[in-house]
């Protein structure tokens, strides 16, 4: 399922379901300052053209914002329901600023609903407030711009996308990012910026979307930088998925193979049994996907007939066997640099968490 789908309800149960597990009290909480709304319409006067500044958000829509929240986290410890639900608004002021803090309280289950044998995605709506009117008609035209790439990415932009979890706009941005890391090399801050905005915005939207445009570009013959962009993204957003890392790690490419080792040494937001067996197949996997590129050998010592160990790396560079990195190239014996996670280190962190994992999860 996805976070979207999660069920909520502010009573103890569902009517229609059969609650099997209560997991967790959680809580979700949005803190925001009164005119920041109505400052941010006023920074996208590139789409409407004048000023927007007399838009102020409304408090259902600083509670849809906080119930996305609560919902992604009900989602991120295994439950597909939230039951007691709670909102609670309190106004703070800080440095003489006044604000709203929405909290949202519930506690997390599974919960057994009986199937539907039809489900209507995108219902009609009988009514909708103006303001989320206002951010649907942003969305489509950022859409249409995007289509035909005139898409201008500020501050805005990251604003809009980020608050409202736009997932329509995650592939035109990850290939924003490609482009941008290839012809702006020398121009770092810019890329760091970029980079911390889509760590944000992808980690705003569906983690299912998420992953899939992510994982799937790593798969892509793509630009060295940009695959390290792309770890990066879901290394810091801890977008961790096992399934995926697996699909990475057997591919027939080694440049992906290698983008799967090093996600994999990173930890996820929290781990359920069903992680168990995955990290089991990736231990089962490791040697035989990742088996060595270079090769031993033996050759005869200098001014004398005593053969010697040596190992050949792929660059065709003869080293000597205690030599564990190329000394041309780098690369170890299985194609890994000194400061990269190698298939040995990988199955010694997994067996480790797997240990641990094993003992506490049910």
């Amino acid at each position: 399922m996805l976070e979207k789908e999660i069920n909520i309800t502010t009573t103890p149960g569902f009517d229609n379901a059969k609650i099997t597990d209560y997991i967790e009290p959680i809580s979700a909480h949005v803190v925001i300052g009164m005119n920041v709304f109505k400052d941010f319409f006023s920074g996208i006067t590139d789409i409407f053209g004048g000023n927007s500044g007399t838009y102020e958000i409304t408090l259902a829509t600083i509670h849809e914002k906080v119930l996305n929240k609560l919902k992604k986290k009900a989602y991120s410890i295994g439950a597909n329901s939230i039951v007691g639900l709670k909102i609670d608004n309190d106004e703070i002021a800080a440095q003489g600023k006044s604000m709203i803090m929405v909290t949202a309280t519930g506690t997390a289950v599974k919960a057994n609903f009986p199937e539907k044998k039809s489900e209507i995605l995108d219902r009609k709506l009988e009514r909708i407030d103006f303001n989320y009117l206002d951010i649907l008609i942003i969305k489509k035209r950022y859409l249409e711009r995007a289509k035909e790439n005139k898409l201008n990415i500020n501050d805005a932009f990251w604003g809009f996308v980020k608050q409202n979890e736009i997932p329509e706009l995650s592939e035109y941005i990850l290939n924003r990012l490609g482009r941008l890391v290839i012809d702006s090399k020398d121009y770092v801050d810019v890329i760091n910026k970029y980079k911390s905005n889509s760590i944000e915005y992808f980690t705003s939207i569906d983690a299912e979307i998420a992953v899939q445009q992510l994982y799937g570009k790593l798969k892509e013959d793509i630009n060295e930088d940009f695959r390290m962009a792309i770890i990066e993204i879901i290394k810091e957003g801890k977008l961790i998925d096992y399934g995926r890392i697996i699909e990475l790690i057997k591919h027939n490419d080694f440049t992906v193979k290698k983008s799967g080792v090093s996600i994999c040494s990173s930890h996820k937001t929290n781990y359920d049994s069903s992680d168990i067996m995955l990290i089991k197949e990736i231990i089962a996997t490791i040697p035989l996907v990742l088996t060595q590129r270079g090769s031993k050998s033996t050759k005869k010592k200098m001014l004398s007939s005593k053969e010697i160990d040596v190992w050949i790396c792929e660059c065709n560079k003869e080293n000597e066997i205690n030599d564990v990195f190329c000394v041309r190239c780098g690369n170890d014996i299985f194609g890994f640099k000194k400061d990269t996670f190698n298939p040995t280190k990988l199955t010694d962190l997994l067996g480790n968490k797997l240990d641990v994992l094993t003992q506490i999860l049910k």
